[in-house]
């Protein structure tokens, strides 16, 4: 009976050590510290803002239609000097085609 009293204090003083000197070596302790690893360039680079995607459409007239399950309605646009719509945060250039 007193080795195993003292094998299990030895263990838990052990273990006690361990995680006092920040080591989680088998001792069932989790370290779930968040790794603050970010770099300057990521950073910066989240700062910038996204550069815009060019998208363009063809069609025979500005009548609404259906784009990508969604009713759109073609509008002039007086920033981009341009017909067309906006989907998903991004502006669709409509261009008239000849019938």
């Amino acid at each position: 009976m007193n080795i195993k009293k003292a094998a299990t204090s030895t263990m838990a003083a052990g273990f006690v050590g361990a995680a006092l000197l920040g080591l989680g070596v088998s001792a069932g302790t989790a370290s779930a510290a968040p790794q603050q690893n970010h770099s300057v360039q990521t950073q910066s680079r989240a700062q910038q803002p996204q550069q815009q995607r060019q998208v363009t459409v063809f069609r025979r007239d500005y009548r609404p239609f259906i784009y990508r399950g969604h009713r759109v309605i073609p509008r002039y646009d007086a920033a981009h000097r341009a017909w067309g719509f906006t989907y998903d945060r991004t502006f669709v250039h409509v261009v008239l085609t000849r019938r």
